[in-house]
């Protein structure tokens, strides 16, 4: 009996104009699809692909619990794992909707892991947030040699530091209520000025400067843009701006 296969879709930042011609394909050929929500909340990736699921499309569904409760999630993702294993012992895909690209800060690539080599899986990318809002402000994401980082916010402070100094240009993501030590870990290392967040993609997007953002927590759809500030002009020059010029003689 055919075994099915499980394909991680990546359904972009949540702009449905920004899903792939693949990822359209894909969606409406499947029988059934999973995703996760968080408790009393529409999915995100789930009303992002909704015009292109077929009547009678199966979904299954991880409602994770609303606050932090590492058990209660664990349990949920468990209960998922065992119905997508359920659909693919009998011989049916599951589609698994993931928010921006399915191998970059999701569970796509744990659910790989725990299936093992019992079933096949595939990856379609998406694009992600952080590309989406680089592209609605125009915002280079590297140039030339730059180092780009891209950085979940949860980090503790002197790794966000260590980090910081060492690239040229970051994204900051999973932002939330980290934003006080992401900024100061900025300030440390001369990259908050020209900070910018970015909610949201395309025309409807919302930016910001960080300098005017408050402690409050933010949408989970904000990303963080910083580069690098100029060093001051004596300090490019090796500190010298201030030295006498020597004299020369004849």
């Amino acid at each position: 009996m055919r075994r099915g296969k499980l394909i991680g879709l990546g359904v972009g930042p949540g702009d449905p104009e920004l899903l792939t011609i693949r990822a359209v394909r894909v969606l409406e050929a499947a029988q059934v699809v999973a995703f996760v929500a968080a408790a009393g909340r529409a999915s995100p990736a789930r009303e992002t692909v909704a015009t292109h699921l077929r009547p009678g499309t199966r979904e299954l569904v991880a409602v994770l619990p609303p606050a932090a409760d590492p058990a209660a999630t664990a349990r949920a993702y468990a209960q998922l794992a065992t119905g997508i294993v359920g659909e693919l012992g009998q011989g049916h895909d599951v589609v698994f909707l993931c928010e921006g690209d399915p191998l970059l800060h999701g569970p796509f690539a744990h659910l790989v892991e725990r299936l093992g080599t019992r079933f096949e899986s595939v990856a379609v990318p998406g694009i992600t947030p952080f590309a989406a809002a680089a592209a609605a402000r125009l915002w280079p994401l590297a140039l030339r040699d730059q180092v780009l980082a891209i950085v979940p916010a949860s980090l503790p402070p002197r790794r966000l530091e260590a980090i910081f100094k060492d690239v040229d240009r970051v994204v900051v993501v999973r932002l939330g209520r980290h934003l006080g030590k992401v900024r100061q870990a900025l300030l440390a290392c001369r990259m908050a000025k020209g900070a910018i967040l970015v909610e949201g993609s395309g025309p409807e997007h919302r930016a910001r400067p960080l300098e005017e953002a408050g402690e409050a927590p933010l949408p989970p759809n904000t990303v963080l843009l910083a580069a690098r500030e100029a060093p001051p002009a004596a300090e490019r020059s090796g500190a010298t701006a201030d030295l006498p010029t020597p004299r020369t003689r004849g």
